[in-house]
C-alpha cells in the first residue's frame, strides 16, 4: 500500500473533481490517500474507509492561501504522521506539501506538481513588474528543478509554454477531466445561438470578438446568429459598454456552477476566442454536453479536435473571427453531426476513467 498526498480542493463543484475522483480512485486500487483541502474547509479530519484502502480528508490551519508558517508546520505533522510516497500539488498548496517532503524524506518521495496556467497567459492579463516577475520566475524554476519529479501538463502547449519560460522538461501531458452530466439535449430552433463562458480578461478575446460581431453584424443584417457572453473579470465594463444597444449581444454576468450545463446545452457552439490559453475547462463541458466549438488556435484544447469534425478552428484576431461567424452561418447545416462528434470526443479524451487510469500509471511507476 502506497500513501499519495493530494493538495487540491475535495469537491465536484468545479475543475477540481479530478483530484476528488483521483483520491477515491487510488483508494480503491488499496492505497492511503490523505487530502489537504483548501475548499471547502474541514474543521475536523475525516475518514472514508473503502474496500481495499482509505481517504484522510484534512483542511491546511488556516481558510486563506497556505503561505504562513502556521501552515508549514501543521505539514510537519501530517509528513511525520503518513510519510507520504507521493505528493501531488494543485497551485499554492504545492510549494508547502512538495518543498518539505523532498527535504524531510531526502529526496525519496516522488513529487507531482501541476502547471495549470500557462505564463504567456498570465504575461497577457496582468501589468508586469520586471523585478518582482523576474524573483517569482527564478524561485518557480528553482522549484520545479530541484522538488518536483513530474510537472503534469494538462495538454502539450502547456509543456511548450513551461519548457520556454523554465527551461524545464520534466513536463508530462495528461487531459484534464470532466465528469459526465449530460441530461437529454434540448432541440433548438430558433437562431444560431453562440455563447463564451470565461474570465472577461485580456488573454480571454472577449473584446475582439464583440467588435468582430458587430462588424458581422452590420454587413449582414439579416443574420440569425446572436451572441451570449456569461463571466466577470476586468475587462466587463468596457464589454458592456461595446454591446450597449446591440439588439443580438446579451451579456449574463457570471454563472453559478449549477447553471453551466444548461446555459451551455442551449447553444448551438460554444467559442473560445482566447489569445492564448491552456485547456479551457468551459471546452470540456461544452463537448461533455455535446455542443461543438469555436475555437481559437492559440488554445491549448484545439490540438485535441478536428476542424469540420467537432469543432471551428480559427485565429483569434477580429479579421478571423468575422470569418469565423461567415463559415457558421453557411454551414449550419453541419451543427447536428458536429454535435454527436463532440460528445464522441468528450467520451474519447476527457473522462474522469480515463484521467485516472493515466495519472495512476505514472504514480505506480
Amino acid at each position: 500500500m502506497k500513501t499519495i498526498l493530494i493538495a487540491h480542493n475535495y469537491t465536484e463543484d468545479s475543475f477540481s473533481l479530478m483530484s476528488y475522483h483521483l483520491a477515491h480512485y487510488l483508494a480503491d486500487l488499496g492505497n492511503r490517500v490523505v487530502f489537504i483541502s483548501h475548499n471547502p474547509y474541514f474543521k475536523e479530519s475525516k475518514i472514508i474507509n473503502k474496500d481495499k484502502g482509505e481517504i484522510v480528508i484534512c483542511s491546511w490551519p488556516t481558510k486563506k492561501r497556505p503561505t504562513l508558517l502556521k501552515d508549514v508546520f501543521f505539514f510537519f505533522f501530517i509528513f511525520f504522521k503518513y510519510r507520504p510516497n507521493v505528493v501531488i500539488g494543485h497551485f499554492v498548496g504545492a510549494n508547502i506539501t512538495i518543498g518539505i517532503s523532498k527535504i524531510l524524506s531526502f529526496g525519496k518521495t516522488r513529487t507531482f506538481a501541476y502547471y495549470h496556467t500557462l505564463s504567456d497567459q498570465i504575461c497577457k492579463d496582468r501589468k508586469p513588474a520586471i523585478v518582482k516577475d523576474k524573483l517569482f520566475f527564478l524561485r518557480k524554476k528553482m522549484f520545479y528543478k530541484l522538488f518536483c519529479n513530474v510537472i503534469v501538463c494538462p495538454s502539450n502547449l502547456a509543456k511548450l509554454d513551461l519548457e520556454k519560460y523554465y527551461a524545464v522538461k520534466k513536463g508530462i501531458v495528461v487531459l484534464n477531466p470532466m465528469k459526465d452530466r449530460l441530461k437529454d439535449k434540448i432541440n433548438l430552433k430558433q437562431n444560431i445561438v453562440i455563447s463564451f463562458l470565461g474570465r472577461l480578461d485580456p488573454s480571454k478575446g472577449v473584446i475582439d470578438l464583440v467588435i468582430a460581431f458587430k462588424s458581422y453584424c452590420e454587413k449582414n443584417k439579416t443574420s440569425n446568429i446572436i451572441l451570449n457572453i456569461a463571466g466577470t473579470g476586468i475587462q466587463e465594463n468596457e464589454i458592456k459598454q461595446l454591446i450597449e444597444n446591440e439588439s443580438k449581444i446579451f451579456y449574463l454576468g457570471g454563472l453559478s456552477y449549477d447553471k453551466i450545463d444548461d446555459y451551455l446545452g442551449k447553444s448551438h457552439f460554444t467559442v473560445i476566442p482566447s489569445k492564448v490559453d491552456n485547456l479551457p475547462t468551459v471546452g470540456l463541458e461544452s463537448l461533455m454536453n455535446q455542443t461543438p466549438l469555436l475555437v481559437s488556435n492559440g488554445v491549448g484544447l484545439a490540438n485535441y479536435l478536428e476542424d469540420g469534425v467537432d469543432c471551428f478552428k480559427f485565429n483569434s484576431d477580429v479579421k478571423s473571427m468575422i470569418s469565423l461567424f461567415e463559415r457558421v452561418e453557411n454551414n449550419f447545416d453541419m451543427q447536428i453531426q458536429m454535435s454527436f462528434q463532440a460528445r464522441n470526443t468528450f467520451l474519447a479524451k476527457f473522462t474522469i476513467e480515463n484521467y485516472c487510469t493515466t495519472l495512476s500509471k505514472q504514480i505506480a511507476q
